[in-house]
């Protein structure tokens, strides 16, 4: 690992602070507003929609950018590849945190508001689970994968072999985080549509 590469946590802080205040307000502060707005005015439709677009959101960037990451950096040169990855790598970072938070936060919210996370909805509560480890899974994997060649791009003598080792490892998680979400899709709609059918 190069020496320049600091720890996960400041890595965070790091792409935080470098982030503009509009981009933070607009990736950050925006879905969680919505999906606060749709509680207290108690709307179950409304967080429906909410979890929907944010989950539909999510799942196309978790497909999409990493092959456009892979494919991009493989055809890139040098120079092209580290002003790519060193703009676009921590806005992405930081809106799939709050995104992927966002999508499983209102699917919880929503659950609970229609009383399915108990035991007689197993299939529900296979859900919940899932939902939040996958978004562990991208908090401490995925996304610290995007990381470690954000930095490793910034060191003065960066590793051609570990960016290379890295890239195919991130398209092995996307496609992994892309099985699971199919997976998460299938069990909420698969009981004959009983979720919907709350509305």
């Amino acid at each position: 690992m190069s020496q320049s590469t600091p720890t996960y946590l400041h890595q965070i802080r790091e792409i935080t602070e470098e982030s503009s205040l509009s981009f933070l307000v607009s990736a950050v502060l925006l879905p969680l507003s919505v999906v606060s707005a749709t509680v207290l005015v108690n709307d179950p439709l409304l967080l429906l929609y909410a979890h929907i677009v944010s989950g539909t959101v999510w799942f196309g960037m978790a497909i999409v950018f990493p092959a456009a990451l892979i494919l991009y950096l493989g055809t890139a040169s040098p120079e092209r590849a580290k002003a790519f990855t060193q703009r676009a790598i921590p806005k992405v970072v930081v809106f799939m945190l709050v995104i992927s938070f966002t999508t499983v936060l209102s699917g919880s919210l929503l659950a609970e508001q229609f009383g399915l996370l108990h035991a007689d909805n197993p299939w529900m509560l296979r859900v919940f689970v899932l939902g939040w480890l996958l978004w562990l899974f991208g908090l401490l994997v995925s996304n610290r994968m995007h990381l470690t060649v954000y930095f490793e791009g910034k060191a003065p003598s960066p590793d051609p072999s570990r960016l290379k080792s890295i890239e195919k490892r991130i398209l092995l998680v996307g496609t992994f985080e892309t099985a699971v979400m199919l997976g998460i899709i299938f069990l909420v709609l698969n009981p004959g549509f009983r979720f919907w059918s709350l509305l």
